[in-house]
């Protein structure tokens, strides 16, 4: 029978013999483990100016696996817990219609729920004005926000139409590239866009150095794969972060059932027919 425990132990006496502490290429989202090299530090602070200038709409958009999440959820925890800021994160931007947008922004920022769409948004609207009165600087992310049905386009129309010397709510959008199609439906809203930004894959150098980096914190400071065996990873993964991490998982699987010490390129591979 498997037993977890058992198994959960003799990983961990394995990565130890690796001289690790931890695996580090879980895929699950844990902030230690968050890598921004230069493509994606350059869409963070853009996306920081977006909050702390009170810019508006701003747009972050990339394939699957580009880390987008990874970031929006990074923006959540530099900021929320900082006076003067009120942060609300929704991880699935999925909205049906506008009123279930309005709704869950509502929720988010402790709105009562109304029976009618006009009700819910003049309740919304007055928490905004409040909270700008006060010195609060509302940020409102919206992850996969691809997703969400086109009439919900309309909350934000809506929360843009205050005339004030700044904006009252900063909005993030993050989702796949046809989050600007989505957002081309709606002429009205696709103006109020401040800026529309792109995560790239990672260039080689940089996918290097995140795997360096989640060794590091994992307690190795000494290579663990070959750099023909990482090039050929790479190669395959086509420099989205979250595939190769999912590929440098499967070459320490490979290592933690073997004596091998070293990803070299017979285990790079192996891995790329997995």
């Amino acid at each position: 029978m498997f037993d977890p425990l058992n198994d959960d132990l003799w990983r961990l006496a394995r990565l130890e013999r690796l001289g690790l502490k931890e695996d580090p290429f879980k895929l699950s989202a844990d902030p230690r483990y968050l890598y921004l090299g230069p493509e994606h530090l350059a869409v963070y602070r853009q996306a920081q100016g977006v909050i702390s200038r009170r810019r508006g709409l701003a747009l972050i958009m990339g394939d699957m696996g580009m880390g987008k999440s990874s970031l929006a959820r990074r923006l959540y925890d530099v900021y929320n817990s900082e006076e003067g800021m009120q942060v609300c994160y929704i991880h699935t931007a999925d909205f049906k219609s506008a009123m279930d947008a309005a709704r869950q922004i509502s929720l988010q920022l402790k709105v009562s729920p109304q029976r009618s769409f006009q009700r819910q948004m003049e309740e919304l609207e007055n928490k905004m004005v409040e909270l700008f009165t006060t010195g609060k600087n509302v940020v409102v992310l919206l992850d996969d926000a691809q997703s969400m049905a086109s009439e919900a386009l309309e909350v934000i129309h809506r929360l843009y139409n205050f005339d004030y010397d700044a904006k009252v709510v900063q909005i993030l959008a993050f989702g796949q590239s046809e989050l600007a199609s989505l957002f081309e439906l709606n002429k009205a809203v696709n103006a109020r866009v401040f800026v529309r930004l792109v995560l790239n894959p990672l260039s080689l150098a940089s996918a290097l150095q995140m795997v360096v980096f989640r060794l590091r914190v994992a307690g190795r400071s000494e290579p663990l794969i070959d750099d023909n065996a990482f090039e050929l990873l790479y190669e395959h993964s086509g420099g989205v972060p979250r595939e190769i991490i999912r590929l440098c998982a499967l070459a320490m699987d490979y290592l933690l059932q073997s004596d091998e010490s070293m990803v070299n390129i017979d285990v790079a591979r192996e891995v790329i027919k997995t």
